[in-house]
Formats: structure tokens, sequence, C-alpha cells
């Protein structure tokens, strides 16, 4: 039952007709006013009127404060309910956001971690190629040194030969 329905309860009329209910028409009846807010206006005007007034005029005031002060304490829980769900629900969307923001820097910071690592590695594959490659070169240099101070001593040995030759013909 909405407040306004337990409003005119209260008051003692009938609540409206809530959906698409056509009127029915009774042909020997006046036709009525279907508006709630005159009677609601003649109490509290009756109420207004003084000590005069008919006896009846204050309960109907009283219905009619009490109806709207229960009216304004509904919608007024209705509002409170409304704030503590959109607080709950923005709660949990930062919740989850929050958890997506950690998911996503988590994994952000593993797949730097493994680039870093894959990096490093391939840093100190290159050094030891690298190293390789230097010794390897140290070794050639080394070796063609030798194969020079070889040759340097042949070709001197050859040379000494012929000199001395020349020399034994020239002599003699």
């Amino acid at each position: 039952m909405s407040a306004y329905d337990e409003l005119m309860a209260q008051r003692g009329d009938a609540a409206e007709p809530t959906g698409a209910a056509e009127p029915v028409e009774q042909p020997d009846a006046e036709p009525v006013a279907e508006s709630h807010a005159e009677p609601v206006a003649e109490s509290v005007a009756e109420s207004d009127a003084g000590p005069d007034a008919a006896p009846d005029a204050a309960p109907d005031a009283e219905s009619a404060s009490s109806g709207m002060a229960r009216l304004l304490e509904l919608a007024a829980r209705n509002a409170d309910e409304l704030v503590a769900e959109a607080r709950a629900e923005a709660e949990e969307l930062t919740s989850t956001a929050r958890a997506e923001a950690e998911q996503l820097t988590s994994t952000a910071r593993e797949e730097a971690d493994r680039l870093l690592s894959e990096t490093r590695a391939e840093v100190e594959r290159m050094k030891a190629e690298s190293e390789e490659a230097r010794d390897q070169a140290n070794g050639e240099i080394a070796e063609l040194r030798h194969t020079e101070r070889e040759h340097r001593e042949r070709m001197k040995s050859h040379l000494e030969e012929m000199l001395a030759k020349v020399e034994a013909n020239s002599i003699g």
C-alpha cells in the first residue's frame, strides 16, 4: 500500500484505483470530482476555523497531519534507502575497480619482470658470445704471431744460407 493510500485510508476515503481501468458510468449518478486535495483543504480550513468549529474538524486535521507526517516519514525512509543502496553500489564498484586495477598492475609487473629477466638473460648470452669471440680472436692472433715467428726464422735461415753460398762463390 502506498503512502497516499495509507493517508486516504486514515481519512476514510477510498483509494483511487491504479492502472488503466475505465470509469463505470452510472446513469442516475451525478459526476463526482476525483480530487482528494479538496477534502484535505476543507479539513485544514475547518481546523483553522477556531474553537467554534465542529468537534469532528480537529480529529480530521490531526488525521491529515499525521498522514502527512507519515507520508514525509516514508519519503525520508525511501530516500535514505536509495542513498544507502547507491553508496553500497558505489562501494561495490569501487571495490571491483580496485581489484581489477590490482590484478592489472600485478599482471603488468609480472610481464615487466619476465621481460627484464629475458633481457638480462639475453645480455648475459651476448656477453658470453662476445667473450668467446674475443677469446677465439686472441687465439688466432697468437697463432698468427707464432706462424710469423716461424716464417721469419725460416726466411732468416734461408737468407743466411744464400748469403753463405754467395760468399763462398765470391771467394773462391
